[in-house]
C-alpha cells in the first residue's frame, strides 16, 4: 500500500481529476461546479478508501456512461 512518511495514503490533484472524469463526468466543467463535487462528496476519502483497497485503478479505468445521449435521446422521442 503506498503510504507516504507520515503514514497516510498520498492523493494527488491528478487522481482527483481523474475519479470524478470516472465517477461523475457531469460535474467536471465549470469550475465551481466540479469544487463543489469534490469537496461535497470529499473524494479524496473516497481515493483513500478505493486505494486501502486496491480498487482506485479499477474504477478510474471504467469508461463512463454515455449520460448526455441518453438525455438527447429522451428529448427526441
Amino acid at each position: 500500500m503506498p503510504y507516504d512518511l507520515f503514514g497516510e495514503i498520498p492523493v494527488l490533484e491528478d487522481e482527483v481529476y481523474q475519479w470524478v472524469a470516472a465517477v461523475a463526468p457531469r460535474w467536471l466543467h465549470p469550475e465551481s461546479a466540479y469544487l463543489r463535487y469534490v469537496r461535497s462528496w470529499d473524494v479524496p476519502a473516497k481515493i483513500r478508501a478505493a486505494k486501502a483497497a486496491g480498487t482506485f485503478h479499477q474504477t478510474i479505468e471504467k469508461p463512463s456512461t454515455q449520460w448526455h445521449a441518453r438525455l438527447a435521446l429522451s428529448a427526441v422521442l
